[in-house]
């Protein structure tokens, strides 16, 4: 009987020959006796059959004439220890391979899915097809594991990407997937609304939902109603909702506001069969400063918010929703602050730093109250994702999370100032966050990486060139916060950028690492021509070894040329030269610019990519800017005039901004006010 194994952390992989890795790992796994040909194909039953239909057979060889597949319903006990087993055991499942059957065993639906989900992960390691005897009886640590997907910085994933996303969530056992919008809806009466960076609809919401349902996952609708909103504000006929002149947040207590959210919510939240729903209402850290001045002078600025919650919270009941996520950054400063809104309200704590503690979780009991939390990919601002930081977030958070009983992960994927990295980059995070999710931040990091070597990678080269690139982010100077200056350094300036020169929040970036950028980004080049060009992550891993090289090179030649002006160690032949440099890697950084577009186009929508694009044209006078500074010198050498050792009259820099600035009104960048 299932209530008589008892699980354990780590199951054994391997017997008699036999190996298998899982992702999540299983709560137990017992090897039996003997193999199973499965060489015909899977021969599902009516149910599952039905199932598999919809969703091109999970990618599992069936066949009428192969091994017979059958689901089973049944009650399958779980520990008494484990907290919301009433949702835990729903998704618990028993999978047993023997010689001539394979049988599946669930009191629910939601088992099935992850017991095929194990099952196809098994199939994959045996392409000749002879799966090992086992039994499986596995169950989840937390009830909803999903994630969060931005797609309103710019780019909005094709309809292959987000499938892509569906499967992948399928097959790690993610059962929620989120699509965080800001603007990017079509409204029946604001039509400019999703103009300028993209927009989903009710026909496209239905195929999404449709897709989900076939995979098991519940496709939840996640809407911004307070902060970030300046993609709305910024449209012809909406300023006068906003907080103050930044057009950044919602005005709370503006009449007009809740009318608008009330059409909002009332058209959108229909599209979806799901009655969860994501209000966001985060960083409003401009509340209280222009509409709402008065009014936080008079209840203070907590009221003032739990005010806007409740608002909206009632509009959202409205038009169906049973259940309302919101950030939790607020109850850092009003900690009282659930106990004076709806029991349906679930605070979502969220936390993208690499930490071993986690004081944000301390006021939180989920037996008591609903709560969920948000670690984060730790894959935007930067050229390659900082895979040491998310990986350290998430099992520490989780950990931490599950020992006060929290009933949701939700792993995120930003794409701020204009989503630069491809949406594969998460792809690793978001299935080391399903391992820790499932399985309560337990899962060790050698047994998580023997298991993508096998489930994940598809070859060595791929390995070592993702391990190549994770290795910039180490280096000095290069990971600040939730940035990577990598990124910031490829479209800096060229003699007086931020990555350059430093400031008190940024620091310069050193020789040493941009030498490093260059070895690494070249070793992992190295590795990926090796690998399978037609991969799509392939080319976009290449793309990211090629712009960390390119950046390193650059900071290169600008610390040698800076140095060589200080100690007015500069000639003709030097400036030619240099100016030869600044060319050829201008040369460069135009086939970059080109292929960032081609494999934008490969996986999100045209629309919304001009904003990146925008930051590689700003680029480009750099390094028009440098070339023209070094001719000045060059033609003031010929005249007997005095050089320039200090690049004092080198200016350019100064009317250039580009990614994290405080130009909050810079239509490009979409920066915030509070920076």
């Amino acid at each position: 009987m299932a209530s008589e194994i008892t699980p354990v952390p780590n199951p054994p992989t391997t017997n008699k020959g036999y190996t298998v890795h899982l992702i999540p790992s299983p709560k137990q796994l017992l090897f039996q006796t003997g193999g199973c040909d499965v060489e015909r194909g899977l021969a599902f039953d009516d149910r599952l059959a039905l199932l598999a239909g919809k969703a091109d057979n999970f990618n599992l060889p069936n066949d009428p004439s192969g091994i017979p597949v059958h689901l089973a319903f049944s009650a399958l006990p779980i520990p008494a220890t484990v907290n919301h087993a009433e949702l835990i055991e729903l998704q618990a499942y028993r999978l047993e391979i023997a010689a001539h059957e394979i049988t599946i065993t669930v009191s629910d639906l939601q088992g099935a899915y992850a017991a095929l989900a194990t099952l196809r992960q098994i199939v994959r390691q045996y392409p000749t097809r002879n799966l090992p005897c086992l039994t499986i009886f596995d169950y989840p640590t937390i009830p909803s594991r999903g994630i969060m997907v931005d797609v309103s910085r710019g780019k909005i994933p094709n309809r292959k990407t987000f499938t892509r996303l569906v499967q992948l969530s399928f097959a790690y056992k993610l059962n929620v997937l989120q699509l965080y919008w800001e603007d990017c809806y079509r409204l029946t009466r604001h039509n400019q609304v999703g103009i300028l960076n993209g927009w989903y609809d009710q026909k496209e919401v239905a195929w999404m939902e449709d897709l989900c349902q076939a995979y098991g996952v519940e496709l939840q609708a996640n809407i911004q109603t307070f902060s970030h909103m300046q993609g709305l504000l910024r449209l012809p006929g909406f300023s006068h909702l906003a907080e103050n002149d930044s057009l950044f947040t919602l005005a709370p207590g503006n009449g007009e506001v809740y009318t608008l959210l009330d059409e909002i919510l009332g058209e959108v939240l229909p599209w979806f069969s799901s009655k969860t729903v994501h209000l966001n209402m985060d960083e409003a850290y401009d509340l209280g400063t222009g509409f709402s001045l008065g009014q936080a002078a008079d209840v203070g600025k907590e009221q003032v918010y739990v005010d806007h919650i409740n608002k909206v919270a009632a509009l959202a009941r409205k038009h169906g929703a049973q259940k309302i996520l919101i950030w939790g950054d607020a109850l850092a400063k009003y900690p009282h602050m659930p106990d004076k809104v709806g029991s349906d309200v679930v605070f979502v704590d969220w936390n993208y730093n690499p930490e071993h503690h986690f004081p944000s979780l301390d006021i939180h009991d989920g037996l008591e109250r609903e709560f969920w939390i948000a670690p984060g990919t730790s894959s935007w601002n930067a050229i390659f994702p900082r895979l040491q930081n998310s990986f350290v977030n998430m099992k520490n958070y989780i950990q931490q999370a599950v020992q006060k009983a929290t009933k949701g992960v939700l792993v995120t994927h930003w794409g701020d100032y204009g989503h630069h990295q491809p949406f594969s980059f998460s792809y690793l995070g978001y299935i080391y966050g399903a391992e820790q999710a499932y399985n309560g931040g337990q899962t060790g990091q050698a047994q998580f990486e023997q298991a993508a070597e096998a489930l994940v990678y598809d070859d060595d080269h791929q390995i070592r060139a993702v391990q190549h690139l994770a290795a910039t982010n180490e280096l000095p100077a290069v990971q600040i916060g939730f940035k990577s200056q990598t990124l910031y350094a490829l479209f800096d300036d060229f003699f007086k950028g931020l990555t350059i020169v430093g400031d008190k929040r940024y620091p310069a970036i050193p020789t040493q690492t941009h030498a490093g950028l260059v070895r690494l980004g070249e070793a992992a080049e190295q590795e990926l021509l090796q690998a399978d060009a037609n991969r799509s992550i392939n080319k976009e891993l290449l793309l990211a070894a090629r712009m960390l090289v390119l950046a390193g090179k650059k900071g290169l030649l600008s610390h040698e040329i800076r140095t060589a002006f200080l100690s007015k160690d500069v000639d003709e032949r030097k400036l030619l030269q240099w100016i030869f440099e600044i060319k050829t890697l201008f040369a460069r950084f135009s086939l970059l610019r080109q292929e960032f577009t081609l494999l934008w186009e490969d996986e999100a929508l045209v629309v919304g990519r001009e904003g990146a694009s925008y930051l590689f044209d700003k680029a480009a006078t750099r390094f028009d800017e440098a070339v023209r500074y070094l001719a000045r010198q060059l033609l003031a050498l010929r005249h007997g005039e005095a050089l320039d050792a200090t690049m004092e009259t080198y200016t350019a820099n100064e009317s250039y901004t580009t990614l994290w600035t405080m130009d909050c009104l810079n239509l490009w960048d979409r920066a915030y006010p509070w920076r």
